[in-house]
């Protein structure tokens, strides 16, 4: 792959980047839903189809997107990085570098995230179980929901634009 193929293939990873971005929090952050976590989802589907360097990069990219809109934690710049990049793994060695490959990715990555979240909260005992219950489940069914729609848009950088891993 030529140096301008690969600014291409950026560029389009940076747009997609920034229309999950707008659809997450300024299309989808007013209406009374849970608001799903579209970016580690791009990570999970970019690392899913190109691959672990390529995902832990973006990956670096939309955690630092999310930190910056969120207006949270710098620890979501390496944990992102780190999705992207375990992903891009467990496709390469173990799962298909396709939907089928991507799902199982997404399913575990959100299990993890509202596990980790549900826990944090409740070792500091700011939330019962069931209120944190009440709150993961919808946000997470959202979230698995839409990361079809980003998949396919990580998808079509993908096939447009060239993999960057070689088989």
């Amino acid at each position: 792959m030529t140096r301008h193929d690969m600014i291409l293939k950026w560029v389009a990873y940076g747009l997609a980047l920034l229309a999950i971005t707008i659809l997450n929090y300024y299309v989808l952050g007013p209406l009374p839903i849970a608001l799903p976590l579209l970016l580690p989802m791009a990570a999970v589907a970019v690392g899913t189809l190109e691959g672990s360097r390529f995902g832990a990069g973006f990956g670096l990219a939309a955690g630092l997107v999310m930190s910056a809109v969120e207006h949270s934690s710098l620890f979501l710049i390496p944990l992102l990085s780190a999705i992207g990049f375990l992903c891009g793994l467990l496709t390469q060695y173990v799962l298909r570098r396709d939907l089928v490959g991507h799902l199982p990715c997404a399913v575990i990555v959100m299990l993890l995230w509202e596990v980790c979240q549900g826990g944090y909260h409740l070792l500091r005992h700011t939330a019962p179980l069931a209120q944190l219950i009440r709150v993961a489940l919808p946000e997470m069914l959202w979230t698995l929901l839409f990361s079809l729609p980003v998949y396919w848009i990580a998808r079509f950088c993908c096939l447009h634009y060239g993999r960057i891993y070689h088989e």
